[in-house]
Parts: C-alpha cells; sequence; structure tokens
C-alpha cells in the first residue's frame, strides 16, 4: 500500500508508488542501540569513579608523551620523537583505552561523567595544592618551574602576560583581606595539577560553554603529531588556566561568606557601614532577621506560651460546651420560646458571675455553685449523670480560675492585678462583646450588629448634634455608627488592650475632631509609693450600655473563659518575654552568662545614651528604644520595662511586632496619605484577596491536598532517621501523636496538657503553608471592609442557607486536619527524639533533667522540620506580592535540609577533640547522628533511586525508554523523579511524578536538573562542562520559581490582562470573535476557577468509574491509575505522538526566529542604517547556527520517538498534519542541514539601504565568503555537532579597512572544507540498502539534486 504526502519535490506521481519500507527505510536510518548492555545511574557513577582513577596515571604519561611528540622531552630528561613520524601521545591514548574498559559504561550515563571527571580533577588538583605549598616534590617544582617558563611555539604560559600578571594580582589583593599567605600557592598549584587531567576535551572549559574567549578548546585533531601534540598542551593549559582565574573569585567568596556570617551576631556593634548594610540585608533571609538571638528566642517563646494559653482556654470552653447541651440538649428549640431562653441566659449569667465572683486565692461562690447545681439537677434528675455534669461544669470554671492566677502571677509586681477580683476583674478581663469573635484570618466574619442597638446609638447621635447645635440625618448617624465599629474591630482586646472606639465630634468649635471613648470606665491611679511611683489605669465600670449592646455584650461564661485568659495571657506574657530579655542582658553584663562573641559582653541596652554608644562603639546608631516599642505594645503592658533604654537601631528594630512593609500594605503607615491608603486598599482587595482565597482553596479545602500532605509529612521523620530505631520506640511515639493531635473529639485531659507541652516548645501549630495563608489573610484584613468577602462570598453564603454554614464549618474542620496532619509526625519526631537522647544519656552515665532533654528535642524539631516561627524575614514580607506560592515553604526545606546535616555532623562530632571520625569519637550521640544521615540520604537519593528503578526493571521499562520518555512530559515535570512503567494490558508507557509527594524535590531538584542538561550534553557529544553550566542556570531558575514566578491568581490574571485571552500553556480562552457577553463569562470562570479547590482527581476517578471519556481529548482514563491520584500518585501516559506536535509547532517557530537572526531583532541588518561585511558574515554565521541547533533539537525529538515505537511513517503524518513537508522529516532523518541563505526580497533590501546611506552594499562584499559558509554549513551532520568557526570566515589582520567596511579579495582565500569520512559522520548502518547510485530510495525521491550530491560527497562518492 503507498503512502501519499504533498511533498515539495517535481516527481511527485513517481514518489507516491515508493513502497513503505523503501519510503521509510527505517533499519537502515535508525542508528543501532543495544538496550540489553545500558548501564543503570549508579553503575555508570561506580564505573566512572574506577575509570577516573585509571586516567590519573593516564594523565601523567600522556602529557609526558605530549612533550616528547613536540620536541620538549629534555624538560624531563626523556628522548623527543618530533619529526619521527611516530605519535607516542596516540600510542598512550590507545593502550589506556585497552586497560580501562569501564570508560564505556561511565560515559552512558551523565553521574559516570561526573564523577569520572570530579576523580581526575579532584586527585590532580588537590595534589597540586599540596605540591607546590608544601614542596615536597622538587622534581614536580622544577618541571613546573620550567614549563611556566618555556615558550615553546609561543603557546606555553607566560607568567608576565597580561591576564596571568591580572590573575596573581588579584590572588595578592585576597592574600591580604583573608591573611593566608599561601593563597597564591594554593591557586597556582591547582592550577597546574588540572594540566595533567587526561579528558580535558570530553569535560571542556567555561569558555566551551559560551563558544567564546581565549579558553575556547581546539577540537580539530592535527595531520602532523608534533602539531597534534601542541594542540593538546594548549588545550591542558586552557583548562588549567581557567582554574587560575576563576579560584580567587570562589576562594574570596567563601571567604566573604565566612566573613558575614561572624559579621551577623555583631551586626549591631559592628563600626562598618557597608559591612552592616550588607549583614542586615542577609540577615533578612535568617530566622532572627536583624534583631539578636536571644529576643527572637524570647519572642518565640512568647507566641508559643500564649498559643498554650488559648489551646487551655479553647479546652474549657468545649467541656463547658459539652456539658451544657447536656442540660439543655435542644438549645435551638429552648431559645425560640421566651421563658425557655431567659432560663438558658440565666444558667450562663450564673456561670459567668461564679467565674469572677470572690478572691482567686479562695474557692467557689458556694451560693451561685448550689444554684448551678440546682438547675442540673431539675434537667437531668437526682442520678449520676447530673452530679458528673455539675462536677465537670465546675470544674471548668475552677481551672480557668486557676489559669487567672497563674498568668496573673505571672505578670507579678508589674502591674495593678493582684489586687483585682469579682466584678473589677469581670470588668477588666470578662468584658465580652460578639463583635470580637472574629478570627483575623477568617473568611468569616460572624458579628452582625443587632438592628435595635443600631437604633438606639443612632437616636443617641441625633440627639448629640442637636444638642450641640449641629443636627445630623439618619444617614449620617448610621454612618458614625459603621466607623465605630470598624474602630471596634481594629482594637480587639484578644490583642490585650481596653478596646476604644471613636466617633466625631459635633460639638461646634472642639479642639479635638473626634471622641475618644473606651467600652469599659477606666480612670488612672497610682501603682506604688516614692521613687516607684508609676501611673497606671483602673477599670471601675462597664461604661455605656447603648454601645455595649452595639458591639453584642454578653454574660456567657464560654466567651468569659475565652477572652478573659486570651487577655491575660497577652499582658503576662509579654511582660515576661521583657523579663527574660533583660535577665539575658544582664547576665552578658555581668559574665553569668557567656557572650558568643567580644561585643556582646556590653549586652543590649543601657540607660544613657552616652552609655550605649561607648558600649557599641563609635559607628553605632544610637536610638531611645521607646518609639520602636509602639506596634510591640500596642496589645498592652502593665509595665514597661524597657523604657528610657537606650540600644542600636538594629536591635530596637527587632521588636516591631510586623515589618514596614506590612504595615503599609494594611494601611497602617503613620506617614500615609489618603492616595496611598485608597491604592494598598485597592492593591488588597484586587491582587492580595484572591491570592490568599487561591492559595486556601488548593491547600486547605484541597482533599489530594490532604493526602499528599501526611505523606509528604512522614519523609522529615524518615529523613532524622526516625524509622532507623526500634519500632517498638516510634511506635509508641505515633501513638502518642495519635493521642494528642488536635482532631474530633477532644482529647483527654493529660493529652491535652501534653499537647500545651508541644505548643509551649513551639513543636506544633506551625504549619508553613498555614502558617502563610493565615499571615497574607491578615495582610488583605479579611473580614475588615473587604469587599471580596464581605460584597461576594458573605453574601453568596447566607443565600444559599443552610449550605453555606456547613461551608463554614467545613472550612474550619479542613483547616484542622491540615494542621494536624503536620502536628502528627513533628509531635512523633519529638517524642522519638527524647526517648533515644534520654536513653543515650543515661548509658553515658550524663544526668539531664527530661526537661532539659525536651528542650533539646523541640529545638533539633525545630531546625529539621519546616516550622513557620523560623521564616526569615524577607520571605514573610514577599508573601504580600502577585508572585510566588508558598515560598516559605520552600525556604524552610532549605534551612531544614541543611540542618539535618548540621545537627547530624555535630552529634557525631567529638566534644573535646572536635573530630567528625566516627570510630574516634566519644560523643554519646554518634549513632543517633550517622542515622540522621543515612535517612537523609536514603530520603534524597536511595528511596526516589530504588522506586525508580526498581518500577522500571519490574515492568520491563529500559533506562533507554526511560530518557526517551522524558522528553514526552509535561514541562514542568522534565526536572522531576519520574517512576515510568508499563501498562500490563496494553503495554503502553506510564509515569507517576514522584516529585510531587517527595518534599525533598526542593533540594534535589537542582541537582536532577543538571544531571538532565548533562545527559542531554552527552547525547549531543558536548563537552561535560556545557551542560554543567546550562544545568546550573536552569537549576537556578526552577529553585527561584516559587519566589518569583505570578501567584494562582496573578496566573490567571496575566492570562486575560497581558496574554489577551491564552494561558501560558498556549490554550485560547476566547478570540477576538467571542461574542462580549461569552467572553466576559468565560474570563470569569477562568478567574474563578483559581478560587475553587482542585476536583481534577475526584472527576477522573468517576469518568474511570463509569467509563466516560475526557470531554476535550476523548482520553479514556483508567480507575486503578486515576484513583491513585487521589493520594498524589496519578500515572499519566506517555504520549509522544501528541508531544511531537507541539515540538512540531515550536521547530516552526525556531526556525523562524533562527533566521530573524539575520535580518532582524537589535542587531539586525535590515534595521536602517550602513553595515559593514563583517557585520553581514556575523550574523550570518550566527543565524545559521541557531537554525543548526533548533534542527537538532528537533532530531532528537524524533530519535526519542522512535525508542518509545512510533515509527517514521508515523512522525512523516505528523508533520504533515501540522503543516510541515514530509521532506523536512526525511531531511532531519537522514542528518542533512540545508542552511538559511538571503533569498531575493532581502537582497534587494540590502541594495535599498546601500543607496539610501550612500555605503558600500555589505551583503556584495561578504557574498563570496557567505556563498563558501553556506557551502560548508551543508556538510554539518544534525547527527554531530556544529564545527564551523566564526573567526575562520572573518577577514585576516592583513585586510584593510576603508571607510567603515572591508575590502575583500576577489575570490575568497579561506580554506576548503576537506572531506569527511563517511564512517566518521553517518551511522554504520547507513551504507546499508544503497542504490547504484549511492543513494537510498528516500534520498533518491525526496533530496534535492544539490542536496543529492552534498549527501554523496558525505560519503566519498563524488
Amino acid at each position: 500500500m503507498a503512502i501519499v504526502f504533498p511533498l515539495d519535490q517535481k516527481n511527485l506521481k513517481q514518489k507516491e508508488q515508493l513502497a513503505d519500507e523503501d519510503f521509510l527505510n527505517v533499519e537502515t536510518l535508525q542508528p543501532p542501540a543495544d538496550a540489553n548492555n545500558e548501564s543503570s545511574g549508579l553503575t555508570s557513577f561506580s564505573a566512572g569513579i574506577i575509570s577516573g582513577a585509571i586516567k590519573i596515571p593516564e594523565g601523567v604519561i600522556s602529557l609526558t608523551a605530549e612533550l616528547m611528540d613536540l620536541g620538549a622531552g629534555a624538560l624531563l630528561n626523556m628522548p623527543s620523537t618530533k619529526g619521527s613520524g611516530v605519535s607516542v601521545a596516540a600510542e598512550v591514548e590507545e593502550f589506556f583505552d585497552k586497560i580501562n574498559p569501564f570508560e564505556e559504561v561511565a560515559e552512558e550515563r551523565a553521574a559516570g561523567k561526573i564523577s569520572e571527571a570530579l576523580v581526575q580533577i579532584g586527585s590532580f588538583g588537590t595534589a597540586g595544592v599540596k605540591l607546590t605549598t608544601a614542596g615536597l616534590n622538587a622534581a614536580a617544582k622544577k618541571l613546573g618551574r620550567k614549563a611556566i617558563e618555556a615558550k615553546k611555539t609561543g603557546k606555553l604560559v607566560n607568567p608576565k602576560a597580561a591576564n596571568v600578571k591580572k590573575g596573581v594580582d588579584k590572588a595578592k589583593k585576597l592574600n591580604y583581606l583573608s591573611g593566608k599567605e599561601r593563597f597564591g600557592a594554593v591557586v597556582l598549584g591547582g592550577a597546574a595539577g588540572e594540566t595533567f587531567v587526561a579528558d580535558v576535551e570530553k569535560i571542556g572549559t567555561i569558555g566551551d560553554t559560551f563558544e567564546a574567549g581565549p579558553t575556547v578548546l581546539d577540537r580539530e585533531v592535527k595531520d602532523n603529531a608534533a602539531d597534534d601534540a601542541a594542540r593538546d598542551l594548549m588545550n591542558r593549559l586552557k583548562f588549567g588556566s581557567e582554574s587560575l582565574l576563576l579560584t580567587p573569585f570562589v576562594y574570596g567568596a567563601g571567604k566573604t561568606i565566612k566573613l558575614l556570617g561572624k559579621a551577623g551576631r555583631d551586626a549591631a556593634y559592628n563600626t562598618s557601614q557597608i559591612l552592616k548594610t550588607i549583614t542586615k540585608s542577609i540577615r533578612t533571609f535568617t530566622p532572627e532577621g536583624t534583631k539578636p538571638k536571644e529576643i527572637f528566642l524570647a519572642k518565640a517563646k512568647e507566641q508559643n506560651r500564649k498559643m498554650m494559653d488559648l489551646n487551655f482556654a479553647d479546652e474549657q470552653v468545649k467541656r463547658i460546651d459539652i456539658e451544657l447541651k447536656k442540660v439543655f440538649p435542644s438549645t435551638k428549640k429552648i431559645l425560640k420560646t421566651t421563658e425557655s431562653k431567659k432560663e438558658y441566659d440565666d444558667f450562663l449569667k450564673t456561670a459567668d458571675e461564679m467565674l469572677f465572683k470572690g478572691d482567686l486565692d479562695k474557692g467557689l461562690n458556694p451560693r451561685l455553685a448550689t444554684q448551678l447545681t440546682k438547675v442540673v439537677t431539675q434537667k437531668l434528675g437526682k442520678g449520676q449523670e447530673a452530679k458528673e455534669t455539675s462536677q465537670k461544669l465546675l470544674e471548668g470554671i475552677i481551672n480557668t480560675r486557676e489559669k487567672f492566677k497563674e498568668l496573673i502571677d505571672v505578670v507579678g509586681e508589674s502591674g495593678d492585678l493582684r489586687n483585682l477580683f469579682g466584678d473589677r476583674l469581670k470588668n477588666y478581663i470578662g468584658n465580652t462583646m460578639d463583635i470580637f469573635d472574629n478570627d483575623a484570618y477568617s473568611m468569616f466574619s460572624k458579628y452582625k450588629a443587632p438592628r435595635a442597638a443600631i437604633e438606639n446609638v443612632k437616636n443617641l447621635f441625633i440627639r448629640y448634634g442637636r444638642k450641640n447645635n449641629n443636627p445630623i440625618t439618619e444617614e449620617y448617624a448610621e454612618r458614625m455608627i459603621n466607623d465605630v465599629l470598624q474602630t471596634v474591630r481594629k482594637t480587639n482586646p484578644a490583642k490585650g488592650t481596653l478596646p476604644t472606639f471613636g466617633y466625631e465630634n459635633l460639638t461646634l468649635g472642639a479642639k479635638n475632631p473626634y471622641n475618644v471613648k473606651t467600652i469599659s470606665q477606666i480612670v488612672e491611679t497610682k501603682l506604688g509609693s516614692g521613687k516607684e511611683t508609676k501611673i497606671g489605669t483602673r477599670v471601675i465600670g462597664k461604661g455605656s450600655k447603648a454601645f455595649r449592646e452595639l458591639f453584642g455584650e454578653t454574660e456567657d461564661v464560654r466567651h468569659s473563659i475565652y477572652e478573659g485568659v486570651s487577655r491575660l495571657s497577652l499582658l503576662a506574657r509579654k511582660n515576661q518575654m521583657m523579663d527574660e530579655v533583660l535577665d539575658v542582658d544582664a547576665a552578658l553584663k555581668s559574665g553569668e552568662r557567656e557572650a558568643l562573641t567580644p561585643f556582646e559582653q556590653s549586652g543590649f541596652f543601657h540607660g544613657s545614651r552616652k552609655k550605649a554608644a561607648e558600649a557599641f562603639g563609635p559607628g553605632a546608631n544610637i536610638v531611645e528604644l521607646e518609639p520602636y516599642l509602639k506596634s510591640f505594645l500596642r496589645e498592652g503592658v502593665l509595665n514597661n520595662r524597657l523604657a528610657g533604654l537606650h540600644t542600636t537601631e538594629e536591635i530596637a528594630e527587632g521588636f516591631a511586632n510586623v515589618a514596614n512593609f506590612q504595615k503599609w500594605l494594611r494601611g497602617e503607615g503613620e506617614s500615609q496619605g489618603q492616595i496611598t491608603k485608597v491604592g494598598t486598599w485597592l492593591y488588597r482587595n484586587l491582587f492580595l484577596t484572591p491570592k490568599a482565597g487561591a492559595q486556601y482553596a488548593k491547600t486547605v479545602l484541597s482533599i489530594p491536598t490532604h493526602m499528599r500532605n501526611f505523606i509528604s509529612a512522614s519523609a522529615f521523620a524518615a529523613a532524622n532517621g526516625i524509622f532507623f530505631e526500634n519500632p517498638a520506640l516510634w511506635m509508641r511515639a505515633m501513638k502518642k501523636a495519635g493521642a494528642t493531635v488536635q482532631l474530633g473529639q477532644l482529647r483527654k485531659p493529660l493529652s491535652m496538657e501534653r499537647y500545651r507541652r508541644y505548643l509551649e516548645l513551639g513543636v506544633t501549630n506551625t504549619n508553613v503553608r498555614m502558617g502563610d495563608i493565615k499571615n497574607l489573610m491578615i495582610d488583605a484584613r479579611f473580614g475588615e471592609n473587604n469587599v471580596a468577602v464581605d460584597s461576594i462570598l458573605k453574601p453568596m453564603l447566607n443565600k444559599l442557607g443552610n449550605v453555606g454554614k456547613v461551608v463554614k464549618k467545613t472550612g474550619k474542620v479542613m483547616e484542622d486536619f491540615y494542621t494536624a496532619e503536620d502536628d502528627f509526625f513533628k509531635i512523633t519526631n519529638f517524642e522519638v527524639e527524647v526517648e533515644r537522647r534520654l536513653a543515650k544519656y543515661q548509658k553515658a552515665g550524663i544526668n539531664k533533667s527530661l526537661e532539659v532533654i525536651e528542650e533539646e528535642a523541640a529545638e533539633i524539631v525545630k531546625n529539621t522540620v519546616p516550622n513557620y516561627a523560623y521564616v526569615g524575614e524577607f520571605v514573610r514580607a514577599s508573601r504580600a506580592a502577585p508572585f510566588g506560592n508558598f515560598m516559605s515553604f520552600s525556604s524552610e526545606m532549605f534551612r531544614t535540609g541543611t540542618g539535618i546535616a548540621r545537627q547530624a555532623l555535630d552529634e557525631i562530632k567529638d566534644p573535646i577533640t572536635g573530630s567528625i571520625n566516627l570510630y574516634k569519637s566519644t560523643n554519646p550521640m554518634k549513632a543517633i547522628g550517622l542515622k540522621r544521615l543515612t535517612g537523609m540520604a536514603a530520603m534524597t537519593t536511595a528511596v526516589p533511586y530504588a522506586i525508580i528503578k526498581g518500577t522500571q526493571a519490574m515492568f520491563d521499562v529500559t533506562n533507554e525508554e526511560a530518557d526517551a520518555g522524558k522528553d514526552f512530559v509535561a514541562p514542568w515535570a522534565k526536572n522531576s523523579q519520574l517512576v515510568f512503567f508499563r501498562d500490563p494490558k496494553t503495554k503502553e508507557l506510564y509515569y507517576i511524578d514522584y516529585s510531587k509527594t517527595n518534599v525533598y524535590d526542593t533540594l534535589t531538584r537542582p541537582f536532577q536538573t543538571i544531571l538532565r542538561k548533562i545527559q542531554e550534553g552527552a547525547d549531543q557529544d558536548e563537552p561535560l562542562m556545557k551542560g554543567f553550566i546550562e544545568g546550573i542556570a536552569e537549576a537556578a531558575g526552577e529553585t527561584a520559581s516559587p519566589f518569583v514566578d505570578p501567584s494562582i491568581f496573578t496566573e490567571a490574571f496575566i492570562d486575560i490582562v497581558i496574554r489577551k485571552g491564552k494561558t501560558a500553556e498556549g490554550s485560547e480562552l476566547y478570540t477576538e470573535q467571542t461574542p462580549e457577553g461569552e467572553k466576559i463569562s468565560r474570563i470569569i470562570k477562568h478567574l474563578a476557577k483559581t478560587q475553587l479547590p482542585s476536583t481534577q482527581a475526584f472527576t477522573r476517578s468517576a469518568a474511570a468509574i463509569q467509563g466516560k471519556p475526557d470531554s476535550k481529548s476523548g482520553e479514556i482514563y483508567e480507575v486503578p491509575y486515576e484513583l491513585a491520584g487521589i493520594f498524589g500518585y496519578r500515572a499519566t501516559k506517555v504520549n509522544p505522538e501528541k508531544s511531537l506536535g507541539y515540538y512540531i509547532y515550536d521547530y516552526r517557530s525556531g526556525q523562524s526566529n533562527a533566521t530573524r537572526e539575520f535580518t532582524g531583532g537589535p542587531e539586525g541588518l535590515l534595521r536602517g542604517g550602513p553595515k559593514t561585511a563583517k557585520e553581514v558574515i556575523e550574523r550570518y554565521y550566527i543565524a545559521n547556527k541557531a537554525l543548526f541547533d533548533v534542527r537538532k533539537e528537533m532530531l532528537q525529538h524524533m530519535k526519542n520517538a522512535e525508542t518509545l515505537g512510533i515509527n517514521q511513517n508515523n512522525i512523516m503524518q505528523i508533520f504533515n498534519k501540522r503543516g510541515i513537508p514530509a521532506s523536512d522529516a526525511v531531511r532531519l532523518k537522514e542528518g542533512l542541514f540545508k542552511p538559511f541563505f538571503p533569498g531575493e526580497k532581502i537582497r534587494q533590501r540590502f541594495e535599498n539601504i546601500a543607496q539610501e546611506t550612500s555605503s558600500i552594499n555589505p551583503f556584495t562584499e561578504a557574498e563570496s565568503i557567505i556563498q563558501e559558509m553556506r557551502n560548508d554549513f551543508m556538510n554539518q551532520n544534525l547527527y554531530e555537532n556544529f564545527t564551523p568557526k566564526l573567526e575562520d570566515y572573518l577577514p585576516g589582520s592583513n585586510q584593510q579597512e576603508t571607510q567603515n567596511s572591508i575590502v575583500f579579495p576577489e575570490q575568497s582565500t579561506l580554506p576548503t572544507t576537506p572531506d569527511v569520512n563517511p564512517e566518521m559522520i553517518q551511522p554504520a548502518v547507513q551504507q546499508a540498502s544503497l542504490t547504484q547510485t549511492g543513494l537510498t530510495p528516500s534520498e533518491q525521491a525526496l533530496l534535492s539534486p544539490e542536496e543529492q550530491a552534498i549527501r554523496l560527497r558525505q560519503r566519498g562518492m563524488a
């Protein structure tokens, strides 16, 4: 059967009659590959080490041989072979090729190439350093000196040369900065050592990567042995010279990092403004930021203790609520009748009164306790249930009163709280309002002021205006009420302040435009006596009844417990934090606490500016601390012990609760004008709110994300070596974790106490992604005049009725799950650390209290498992940017990944000698350290490798197929850890993106990217260095991706505004012809999709179960693969045919872009203005080099498709469907390169420009050379590298330049390119199936006469 394609050749009829096998000739076109002989990465890596070791003596001997061939054997007291016709270097290479069978295996994989190169470079570089610095080998010194001084053929290094002298001068400067006299010896020794590397041309240089510069290696083999030896020797020197020039910068950078690390702690004391500025910038990426670590830790403890207190309050409220539902089982029905509601309210009021009645040091008020018990008995009878319910209700109140007392004792003598009890205590901390029952990060604001209360206050304002002869309308009065409500929300008493509110002063001629009131009436009072007398505040009443009703005053014991503990906790823990900071300060000054740096001996705070200046030095910026404490103390404090103290600006700024950027963004900046506030309001509503909503939807509300979250969290335990311990140990730890995580039913009291210990230590409730979302919601001011929430989300949920309530409750439940998934393995890690450290200390006879060991274990968990409290200031601030998705998690992965390694080494290191020799170390924790290192190695390398290679072996997927398969996966999965397998029935290839559930992919992906680029380069016979540098560049981009990529919502916004209805993947959302109404609908749908949880895993699973194809692609989903997707392990089919279609699109645009390099762009030749012949030659070269690369890349895609079973016939059809002639596919397969040559229109444009500018036509000048270049380019084979060099076609120095143009001889004097050995350029099997003409049937059919001549010339037949 004949296959017909629309071809651009003349004899179409003849070509249509070609048989498939002749037309395609697949066997003759496909290079041979033996899949059974392929090697794994591990095998190749091992072979590389052995091969590299063999190449060490080869490098030394081959260098000697090259000197002999060059005629310089006398340098080594060896005979010279120059002119003998014998190449000793070639014989040495042949000898080592025979005795090194490992080289071939190493060369198969990127891992083997790297290990082989590193062994050579490391051994010779290190040996060179040792030899040079220690002077242990006089012969080596003599050789080095003579080699440097020699100028054979003018290609040996001249130490007086400008570049070398510049490098030596730089080394001297760095010597001075580092204080290391041996620096120059290190550089020169390392560079000299690297000249012994055998595989210089395989490894390559940086110059090779950019194809420019003095270190580009010469790979053109010379006919003469001496000339070739000179070439090899020059390549060695180029290779070593890069070390000479780069090492000073690397060495200097290392020294700078060490210097900055040391200066980090001393930043506040440093007198160098430059160093201070640099250090300050760098420290914004650290957990403590610019503040001293002691202040950072003290503030972290403050937050931990507040969470602990709130958890206590939450537990008591829940326990009381449980018992309350027993007494009033049908609360909603009860509240429908006035009598029942009064009974219910009276019960809560009695319990609330009991909470505050009497001295806290004494028991409950007997009368109130009896009254409460009586009601319970009436409702439940006199049985056991009533007794237990009464007891639990009273226990909740007793426990809370004890908590009040504990917190007041923490405050101590700092304030007037010790003397508060009864009504005064209630008025101070128990004056609860429903308006405050809103989470700062909640999407759902719960409180709505009663209409009757609004009317009362409205009438009050109207009477107030009338009384002051300044009448107002009802609408104006309501506006004043709205302003009051907004103000009160901002002064939430849960933050420790007595709530205040302001309203417009309607008194004519008043000095103050606003009246400021407090919800509770307070008076100033004197605290202490004599010199210690200070002015404080004391609560004396409840304030205005009308306003209390407006704010929803309640007398509910549950509200009082939560709000009372919250307010006391904020006051107590803040005072406690200040006490601890000042205690550290005093201990440093007295010498009781060892200062980590000499500067810290002076402490942090001083009583006067003069004393502070003396302590911190002349360069320090001394400030009074109190102005910097405004935001810190805004939450309330009874006695500011930091008042009147002085410190540096850096330390003072460390007390700010939020960064200045966050204040500005929230509209809370001190000097913000109205325009700025409107701008920040718009930004919060248009970008921050949808960004927070998108992140919330895609994580907290996404069930598949929860599955992945829990599975991936187990990796943190594994990486810390937890699972290398006795299973009984970590099973006990998991049991404790399961019993204490805050999920589902209320835990037992002892479990709740244990969880609060975790909170106090900072182990739990530190989920990084959840922390990002909550703080982003705070930045966006959710529930606080937020249009998206108030005008869209809340009304929509309210209209949904009961469904809306379910949505609200579901959100809270999902949040709890998300936190619990993270807490489970943090608790497991913590409990294992405690037990195993306790056992090691006991075995070593070291006595440490359990409390100390728990603190040690907590520090380990916080530094080895992501923790939001330790996210750097810069990353925290960046969350409010329109770009970046969960950047805090990525930054924490880098911090904790290095934290695991650091912790393991600390545990192995000998505490006395500092040695990390595992056998000699006396550290009792060294076994734990070894397990931790092993766990980290397993999770980052061994486990992924075992899963990937094990699955390939089980499903008979070769490495070659896996490598080819990576070419046809989604762009974002290119550098992922991919698990390939075959479908048992269809034998089709599938893959699972293991990186999605591997949390350590963030750390390993850069290395995977580098390996992939090196492997791709190896497949194209490119030097290792080129792939390495390209890999580093791509890896840097991927590493930065979480920080710089547009956020989920911003990406969708860009699709609409910037891409004009197209996604980043090229999908069209709408066109210019789409009806306006439909276009708007699609835009809204596209943006709204970002705010919805991901449901694809469930919809695909449902479709698979029902057997329904995909509505767009028609793909039939497989049930097991889609169900696995719910857990993050979805299997995706590798579809080379579909992917080739996309690649052909890139191929088409790539060819256009390549030719545009000649005519267009900033350097384009047709942009007008005079041009030179030299420019024409340069642009012609650049355009064709780019075109060659585009076609070579497309050829690689075709080869990969063939590896996966796509035959040439199918490939031709795909080309044809995409509008590309089938002959293009044949040319690519044959390796033919048809260079770009300017057409008549372009040549005419050159002539027009020359006439317009009255200059010589540069194209006419350069045409003869361009023709020659074209001929040379046509000889290039796409299976090989592009070998022509630009400098070979540029005019020599003896040619003259006249009037900014170059005079060329009539005929080019450039040498013609010799015929290429066909066996060097063509796969051996391509000699098969040739006709008498020397061409294959397909070549005869599809190639033009000119191209046929080129093919014959390549085969040496013309």
